[in-house]
């Protein structure tokens, strides 16, 4: 089914479709006069799905009656994919009652499909696409006129070449008796039609007679020879030929001054039918043509006086002036318009969305803006837009969280060379682009770990959500659903009133997605067993859900996406292994301690998110289809050997079983990671941490190099006592590296320095050096986040040279001021670090006295105010001194804060202890 994506406009028609298909090719024992019931079944939405993707490229345009028709079409997409999916469950699990629905399944199709008319509904859809498209194209005639008589006073940038192609023009006007020729050439939508029509305008009454002729990519030679004609001034008959129109055209021309504008040719063929047609005289014929295309420009003007004139896209000058002139300095006028344009680099365009935006800049005028915005999008990604309305005001979306979810909806679907999520990726990023949502938290690699959508755009997302029964939401205590059935939940409501909750229930058998956020939905969750159709499940916070509101989750048999956060929670049932299609379980947030074994079924599952103390089964081997794995405590013998059966895994962590609790039995549990880590980084595994790594710290860092050579990030947690080995260069992949070390030495620094790819590192240390370190031009290249922790004993003393670490955005030191004692004491110089925006330092005061912290704040304070970027400085405090200052008040143990700064996929996502 690889291209089948639900979409907000088509409903679930195209991922309908391959479904029917695999009833009527796969292997289920359907009697042939079924299977022939199911083609025809295939047929009309297959005829009708053309028509549907049209309609979505052109919304803006469909009247209320047309969309009408599509929305109905759309619900009874969902209403029969629901169907089939019931049916190949049902004959994929073997029920006794699958013979039965072997012959109830059409039946009940062609109930369905007669219940809504769909005969005539298709009939008439059909018919209303064909009067509007031919609207349509009625209405581009006029928008193409309409950008020809733009007044002179708006245009930006038009003012020089309209000038110099027309003092070319005149020149010699008054003595030479020939043609002139001005061939007006750049790519696609630079504003040639428009320049050609200002210099037009401003020339036509110098002449007997003149026309604008548009020629296009396949031009209609007769059409465009009459409508030559009839723009001159000339009788047109309809029955003449080609040949007869060229005839007329010339005898027409033949003893007049005439100004012909030849606009859009794409061929050198197309301009010598119209060069035929323009009959020769000495009367200082003018002519101008717009291509795109160079070879056809320069024929224009070959054997004949011409000028090949290059058009030039605006300057930043003049791209500037046009902006502000429409925008009136409001910010989010001038983002959503700057978004709008970013792909529009020519006049043309940007003067249709000046005409487009010409309501004043009000409440109402700021929606249209975005409307604009909207209906400019590709429908596949007005389908990812329309889904944040999933969300509450001003909440914060996890890019990863919403990528999946995106990904369990049906909205991506892998295409050659990408997988789904690198596509829903690159989709989320396009819509931070055009400025749509809001990016949060840039890490290190450019990415937003997470996004927010602006009040505005929220509130236009949600009205056309409602528009298309796209999402259904639930705020206060009402429900205001329409008439519509519910396909996507979202419950925004502390308290969800008797009457709205009665509603709900009446129109959501075929829920498709639910979401609660910050809900008590003990009035709710009862009902969650009835849904069959659901897929989606996302519980925010679940103040009253218990274990005994779990065991219905098994039925739910087209679930793809569970979250359960619930501190209630503390067992999952055994009949979640029959939830064959889950692609995500993230259960971080309860209270689960341990996993059954029918998790082993899963056979979809790439996504497993737990607690770090959860008790994973030995079956986690038997999840093929398995790409994430968070860090978990307890990782026996048997689950370190299961690791090298999950040949898709891309991001894993490990908490290592202490060697004490070992025993006899530590050199088999070292043999199977080594070949488990060796299989991983065969199958190309990206995102490792690895924890509790005093049991292999002689050896661990060697054989990472060794067998993972494919790593872009590592993070390795135990204070491990040994050298860092100088084979770490030999990491050519890694972007962020996070190490907790039993010391630091210039010679480790150092190592780390050459790895070429390093974008961010983490280093922990459990005791302070004894040595000054020192940072040299020629190390850490492309840093652009560090992170420096000095646990225990000892001063901090760290020396950037010039010229080192150039990139370096971002600079975290951590250290215990009482401890700071070392004959170094505080040391710290940052003005060499050119690129440097945050400093944030970390003070553990306890035990301190007041004195000596404040002594540490004035060596910070000022060695970050010599910085000549002037660097933003977050200081924090922790802990109590032995005589508190006022503004160290904030107490908190060193066990729940000392954490990194960055996000391993999750797998950092942990305490250190």
């Amino acid at each position: 089914m690889a291209g089948a994506i639900l979409s907000a406009s088509m409903g679930a028609l195209s991922t309908l479709l391959p479904k029917l298909s695999v009833l009527i090719e796969g292997e289920y024992k359907l009697q042939k006069g079924v299977k022939g019931k199911i083609r025809f079944l295939k047929d009309e939405p297959t005829s009708i799905q053309t028509l549907l993707v049209k309609l979505a490229d052109n919304e803006e345009r469909l009247d209320e009656q047309v969309k009408d028709l599509r929305n109905k079409v759309r619900e009874l997409s969902y209403d029969m994919e629901d169907c089939i999916d019931l049916f190949i469950h049902k004959m994929s699990r073997g029920d006794h009652a699958a013979t039965n629905l072997v012959k109830k399944t059409p039946r009940k199709i062609k109930k369905i499909w007669s219940r809504h008319k769909i005969a005539n509904l298709i009939e008439e859809l059909e018919s209303r696409v064909q009067e509007e498209s031919d609207d349509r194209s009625m209405r581009y005639k006029f928008d193409e006129l309409a950008t020809l008589f733009i007044e002179a006073k708006r245009l930006v940038g038009i003012d020089g070449p309209r000038e110099k192609i027309i003092r070319w023009l005149k020149e010699d006007d008054d003595f030479g008796r020939q043609l002139k020729v001005v061939s007006i050439v750049g790519f696609g939508d630079l504003g040639k039609t428009t320049l050609a029509n200002q210099v037009y305008e401003k020339m036509k009454g110098r002449f007997d007679c003149s026309c604008f002729v548009p020629v296009s990519r396949n031009p209609n030679v007769a059409k465009m020879l009459a409508d030559m004609l009839k723009e001159l001034g000339s009788c047109v008959d309809p029955s003449d030929d080609e040949r007869q129109l060229i005839n007329k055209l010339r005898a027409f021309l033949q003893d007049k001054r005439y100004f012909v504008i030849v606009d859009d040719i794409w061929s050198i063929q197309a301009w010598e039918v119209v060069k035929a047609a323009l009959s020769e005289n000495n009367l200082n014929r003018r002519i101008i043509t717009t291509t795109r295309i160079t070879n056809v420009a320069t024929s224009c003007c070959s054997s004949l006086a011409g000028y090949v004139h290059k058009i030039q896209p605006l300057s930043d000058q003049q791209s500037q002036q046009l902006f502000f002139k429409r925008c009136h300095g409001l910010p989010l006028a001038i983002i959503t318009v700057a978004s709008l344009l970013v792909e529009k680099s020519n006049m043309d365009q940007w003067e249709q969305v000046y005409n487009s935006t010409s309501s004043a800049f009000s409440h109402q005028g700021m929606r249209d803006m975005l409307l604009l915005s909207y209906y400019d999008l590709p429908h596949h990604l007005k389908t990812r837009l329309l889904y944040l309305s999933m969300f509450p005001e001003d909440y914060e979306i996890e890019r990863e969280e919403l990528i999946w979810r995106w990904i369990a909806e049906g909205f991506i679907t892998e295409v050659r060379g990408q997988t789904a999520d690198q596509l829903a990726e690159s989709y989320f990023n396009e819509l931070v682009n055009r400025s749509l949502i809001q990016p949060l938290d840039i890490q290190y690699d450019g990415r937003a770990k997470a996004c927010r959508v602006h009040d505005m755009v929220l509130d236009l997302i949600v009205s056309l959500s409602a528009e298309e029964n796209f999402v259904s939401i639930v705020e206060g205590q009402s429900y205001n659903g329409g008439g519509h059935k519910i396909r996507r939940l979202s419950i925004q409501s502390e308290h969800v009133g008797d009457e709205a909750m009665q509603e709900i229930m009446d129109k959501w058998s075929q829920v498709r997605s639910i979401s609660f956020f910050e809900t008590e939905e003990q009035g709710i969750s009862p009902h969650l067993q009835k849904l069959q159709s659901l897929r989606l499940l996302v519980s925010t916070y679940f103040s009253h859900l218990g274990n005994q509101h779990v065991q219905y989750i098994g039925s739910m048999f087209q679930l793809k996406f569970l979250i359960i956060s619930s501190p209630h929670i503390t067992e999952l049932p055994e009949d979640i292994g029959d939830l064959r299609h889950l692609q995500t379980l993230d259960i971080r947030y309860s209270r689960i301690t341990k996993l059954p074994p029918s998790i082993g079924r899963l056979q979809r599952l790439m996504r497993l998110l737990v607690d770090r103390h959860v008790e994973l089964p030995g079956e986690i081997g038997d999840l093929h289809a398995l790409q994430e794995l968070s860090p978990t405590r307890n990782f026996s013998i048997k689950l370190v050997e299961a690791l090298r059966r999950l040949a898709k895994l891309k991001t894993a962590g490990i908490y290592l079983i202490a060697r004490e609790r070992l025993g006899r039995d530590t050199t088999r549990y070292k043999e199977a990671l080594k070949l488990s880590l060796a299989a991983l980084g065969k199958h190309g595994l990206q995102s490792l941490g690895i924890f509790n790594c005093e049991l292999m710290e002689e050896e661990l860092m060697d054989i990472l190099c060794c067998t993972v050579p494919c790593l872009q990030k590592l993070a390795v947690g135990g204070f491990f006592n040994t050298p860092l080995p100088e084979k770490m260069a030999s990491l050519v992949h890694i972007t962020y590296l996070s190490l907790e070390v039993a010391r630091i030495r210039q010679e480790d620094l150092c190592i780390l320095g050459d790895i070429p790819t390093l974008l961010c590192s983490e280093l922990v240390v459990l005791l302070a050096p004894d040595e000054r370190l020192t940072i040299s031009s020629q190390q850490f290249r492309g840093l652009k986040e560090s992170e420096f922790s000095v646990m225990h004993r000892g001063g901090l003393g760290m020396l950037f040279l010039r010229d080192a670490m150039p990139e370096l955005r971002r600079l975290r030191l951590a250290f215990r001021v009482h401890k700071a004692l070392s004959k170094m004491g505080f040391e710290f110089s940052f003005e060499h670090l050119a690129s440097l925006e945050h400093v944030i330092i970390v003070i553990w005061c306890g035990g301190a006295t007041r004195s000596r912290v404040e002594v540490a704040e004035a060596t910070i304070r000022n060695a970050v105010n010599i910085h000549p970027g002037r660097p933003t400085l977050d200081l924090q405090f922790f802990g109590n001194t032995q005589r508190t200052p006022s503004h160290l008040s904030k107490e908190i143990t060193m066990s729940s804060e000392w954490t990194g700064t960055s996000c391993l996929n999750c797998v950092m996502c942990c305490t250190r202890t």
